[in-house]
């Protein structure tokens, strides 16, 4: 936990900070049961909120941030970026959050940045001394680049994402004039990244990483029209694939309003809706959707009189021009009327059936009585008529047991 380079905190569902290093003391004293955000500038505060939020709908998710931490100049700050993961117990329940930070001034220091790759979740794009692209990784492949041959040996600023950034250029001469390491943010295919620039030999290093969404920079072309979309009988939501929420119908408002205690809002995260089961089985059908997997299940909630809720939830993946996934759409579909039927039916049998095998019972008692009682007479002190009567009874009384036997085996089979 103490690094002189890492900067760590353990925080609760809340905020408060829990426990921290001794880096972290450095800049936030006495932060023990107090707000994180109250140790961030007022932007980054903010953007730091939401995320929380984010988070802890989707716990599964790391989250990347730029933060800035006032230093004891008011005037000055410290920039540091963040990783943030949720950590939860084996129930599912959410108990922490951890947060993992490396400041930038740690860039002008001789350090491995490659090994930040895989700590602080960047991507890496590897650029000549001409600023031609030589390669790239999966990361930054999965946010921009559809055709593998599409950057190879070609100049940065030549590259539809990157060439009429106005950041990265300026950023690139910065570099080019100096040898210290150059931060800096860009929009980049509809998202807004940190990027960060190194030298390294002969080439140079871009680092990269996408920055949360807002709910006012949240993907808003519409996949259907609002006029389709309400003429679709049940709850409604059409997503992008970075699982933002694009439309939805009334009832979907409805819908979320009954289900989780508030509606969504266009541009939010669809990742928000808590850590029940239900939230959980909506979050993995998504995923599923996203890599083209349609997906269908049940949610239900019984109450304490005689109606249950239940709903019919479908999640498929929405295509482009048949192949690349361009959103999801979710349908549910309440079900309770058939349901609370089936439920009615399943209730009424098991009264008839118990009514069926009241008499098995009822009759079985004193037969079972009078069957003992036949066992202990004592034929030899009968005289002969009454051995004769006594031996037609007990035949009878055992077909009798028999058959109700039989009666209560095939009313239990019902």
């Amino acid at each position: 936990m103490n690094s002189g380079h890492f900067f760590f905190v353990i925080m609760d569902v809340e905020g408060k900070v829990l426990k921290s290093n001794g880096l972290f003391e450095k800049i936030a004293p006495r932060s023990t049961n107090r707000e994180f955000w109250n140790f961030l500038s007022l932007d980054t505060a903010e953007e730091f909120c939401y995320s929380l939020e984010l988070m802890l709908g989707a716990p599964k998710i790391r989250r990347h941030l730029m933060l800035e931490h006032p230093l004891c100049n008011q005037d000055s700050f410290s920039q540091i970026w963040w990783e943030f993961s949720v950590v939860t117990t084996p129930e599912g329940d959410i108990s922490s959050v951890i947060g993992i930070g490396v400041g930038i001034q740690l860039l002008e220091d001789e350090m491995p940045w490659d090994n930040l790759v895989d700590v602080l979740g960047f991507g890496k794009l590897v650029l000549d001394r001409r600023l031609r692209i030589t390669s790239w990784d999966s990361r930054v492949e999965s946010w921009f680049v559809k055709d593998g041959l599409a950057w190879k040996n070609k100049d940065l600023l030549q590259t539809a994402e990157f060439g009429d950034d106005p950041n990265l250029f300026s950023s690139l001469q910065k570099l080019l004039e100096g040898e210290n390491p150059v931060f800096f943010t860009f929009i980049g295919n509809q998202r807004e990244f940190a990027g960060l620039l190194y030298k390294s030999g002969q080439e140079f290093h871009f680092f990269m990483g996408p920055k949360e969404k807002k709910p006012a920079e949240a993907f808003s072309k519409r996949i259907f029209s609002q006029k389709e979309i309400n003429l679709i009988p049940g709850a409604v939501f059409i997503l992008d694939k970075d699982s933002c929420l694009v439309q939805q119908n009334q009832s979907a408002k409805e819908w979320s309003e009954v289900l989780f205690g508030n509606s969504w809002i266009e541009g939010e995260n669809f990742d928000k809706s808590g850590s029940s089961i239900d939230s959980v089985k909506l979050k993995y059908a998504i995923n599923e959707a996203l890599e083209g997997k349609p997906f269908l299940f049940e949610i239900r909630r019984f109450s304490s009189g005689s109606q249950a809720l239940f709903w019919d939830v479908t999640v498929n993946p929405i295509f482009e021009n048949g192949e690349e996934i361009q959103g999801v759409f979710i349908h549910i579909w309440n079900n309770s009327n058939f349901q609370n039927q089936v439920l009615r039916l399943h209730q009424e049998n098991e009264k008839l059936r118990s009514l069926a095998l009241q008499p098995s019972h009822i009759l079985r008692g004193p037969l079972s009585s009078m069957l003992g009682i036949l066992d202990l007479i004592d034929f030899q002190s009968l005289h002969e008529e009454n051995k004769k009567l006594i031996g037609y009874l007990k035949p009878l009384a055992e077909d009798l047991d028999k058959k109700i036997r039989e009666h209560a085996k095939k009313t239990g089979n019902l």
